[in-house]
């Protein structure tokens, strides 16, 4: 019959080869998720699992202390995927924690783009938006502000967003109290048209998102007026 020790043993293997698997599968979801809520459930889940490994420690602590001479092949087996477990989520937050710093990073820098009064409206967007869809908005915006856009395709973007949103509208799907804030500013007729056109940029990745969810079909293809002025700007 097993002893205490070696069920203790057996059992704290068994637990740290759930949580490999467990972060073996967060790793891959990290890699291709783009939804920045699910991404953060993965951060506090990746944060839990560093908490159980912490207790495995404890626990691998405490039997070793009870060995008297050489560990057996099992204490060694366990120390080295503790080690590896411990290895792999210090990895993983640490590019989580870049990844976060950029973004961070990034949404500064957008949210300098704007007045006092748009900023805190914008920077209730940009807490749902991913880092590919800041930067994407970033390059848009440096493109308008250098002057890289012509006067033609800031009308076909500006007319994309305006049709987009007067679409879901009429589709009786009401905008979230931040996006429908922007909608206002951007139709605002007082306001200088490259100044609405900026405001409305940071609406495109949920109009697209609408778009390929609605099929808003509103006669300007938007995501491919981005993509060509995208690949423009960046060889530039």
């Amino acid at each position: 019959m097993p002893s205490n020790f070696d069920l203790r043993l057996q059992h704290l293997e068994d637990n740290i080869k759930q949580d490999q698997d467990l972060l073996k599968e967060y790793e891959d979801a990290l890699r291709y998720e783009d939804d920045p809520r699910r991404k953060a459930k993965y951060t506090r889940e990746i944060k839990q699992l560093r908490e159980s490994a912490n207790g495995y420690q404890k626990e691998y602590d405490e039997l070793q202390m009870q060995i008297t001479g050489e560990p057996t092949a099992q204490m060694k087996n366990v120390a080295i995927q503790l080690q590896q477990i411990n290895t792999r989520i210090d990895r993983l937050s640490a590019g989580q924690k870049a990844i976060y710093e950029n973004i961070n990073h990034l949404r500064k820098g957008l949210l300098d783009r704007y007045n006092a009064g748009e900023q805190n409206i914008i920077a209730a967007i940009t807490e749902q938006l991913d880092q590919s869809q800041m930067f994407m908005i970033s390059t848009v915006l440096d493109a308008i502000e250098t002057d890289q856009v012509t006067e033609r395709e800031m009308q076909l973007i500006f007319q994309g967003i305006q049709q987009s949103i007067t679409k879901l509208q009429q589709n009786g799907n009401a905008l979230p109290a931040s996006q429908a804030a922007l909608a206002e500013i951007i139709n605002a007729p007082g306001l200088d048209f490259k100044h609405r056109l900026k405001v409305g940029i940071p609406l495109i990745p949920f109009i697209l998102d609408y778009e390929g969810e609605l099929e808003l079909g509103t006669g300007i293809n938007l995501k491919a007026a981005l993509q060509a002025l995208m690949m423009r700007f960046k060889g530039k």
